[in-house]
């Protein structure tokens, strides 16, 4: 890749990392893959002990910009990752997620022909897992992405690695809160689109790797505690009620195979809160003949 040597590169690609060499060297390298060149790289090693920092300095030079942090949490990495950005727009990536070759090539032409009242362009994605295999169907969004649908569950595919964030819009909402440990994209989508517009193009640009050390450490009650804290900040009651009683089936779909007792309650819940439908694509009926009716646990 010819090095971009504009001092305001267009686009600051964030990538936090801890303890994942490999699978961040993947993610770099799709990123320099970018039919899209006018971007920085930023990479946080937020505390790893595998010699990551020190691999990637000599593997990859003065084509990223790597910092140390002593260690904290996904929203604080991406915090500071931001804090160093030169770009009009942010483009965070996780480090076992991967970009397909045109992903910034779409986002960065949607965002430029759009007014500022767009803060966010998001996509579609696919799914592996950790032997790289295809792991779920892919996931397209609708073009564009309400408030009230976000509020209730997550509604943009690939979380964060998957969206182009107006920077002006980022730094006016304050980036992520750091007090959420699980979350936090969801938070400040609510966020954003209280006051903006978030659209999505309807064609696959991200892949996710779905693996058993995904935020690793990361428990059940913090997933709990998180979620909860969020659907508490929504100000509209009918919101907050439809939120927790999908929090409650999320939690059902968790604890299924662990503790079935717990799961079930759990959906009991979900459906005292809120008996009739969500307005979801996915059915909180379908989901209870799936694992509770079939074979297919």
């Amino acid at each position: 890749m010819k090095e971009n040597k504009d001092p305001n590169p267009l686009v600051s690609v964030v990538i936090p990392t801890v303890n994942r060499k490999i699978w961040v060297t993947e993610a770099l390298e799709s990123v320099l893959s970018q039919t899209f060149k006018d971007y920085e790289i930023i990479v946080i090693d937020d505390g790893s002990t595998d010699g990551t920092y020190d691999y990637l300095e000599n593997l990859y030079g003065s084509r990223i910009k790597l910092f140390k942090n002593g260690g904290s949490n996904p929203p604080t990495a991406k915090n500071i990752g931001v804090s160093y950005a030169r770009g009009k727009y942010i483009a965070i990536l996780d480090d076992d997620d991967l970009w397909y070759p045109n992903k910034l090539e779409r986002q960065v032409a949607l965002m430029e022909e759009s007014d500022q009242s767009v803060a966010i362009v998001g996509g579609g994605c696919d799914y592996i897992d950790e032997f790289g295999n295809n792991f779920w169907k892919e996931t397209i969004p609708n073009e564009e992405i309400k408030y009230s649908e976000l509020c209730i569950k997550v509604h943009m595919p690939g979380s964060g690695s998957n969206e182009l964030i107006r920077r002006s819009v980022f730094n006016e909402l304050g980036g992520f809160d750091n007090s959420l440990s699980r979350g936090e994209d969801r938070d400040f989508w609510i966020k954003v689109s209280r006051k903006y517009r978030i659209l999505m193009i309807r064609e696959v640009l991200c892949t996710i790797r779905i693996h058993k050390t995904a935020r690793k450490g990361v428990d059940f009650d913090v997933i709990y505690r998180c979620r909860k804290e969020i659907n508490r900040r929504i100000p509209e009651r009918y919101l907050r009620i439809k939120a927790d009683a999908w929090l409650y089936y999320y939690l059902f779909t968790l604890q299924w195979k662990e503790n079935k007792s717990l799961a079930l309650w759990y959906m009991a819940k979900s459906f005292l809160i809120y008996p009739a439908p969500l307005d979801l694509k996915v059915s909180r009926i379908k989901g209870i003949f799936e694992k509770v009716l079939t074979r297919n646990n």
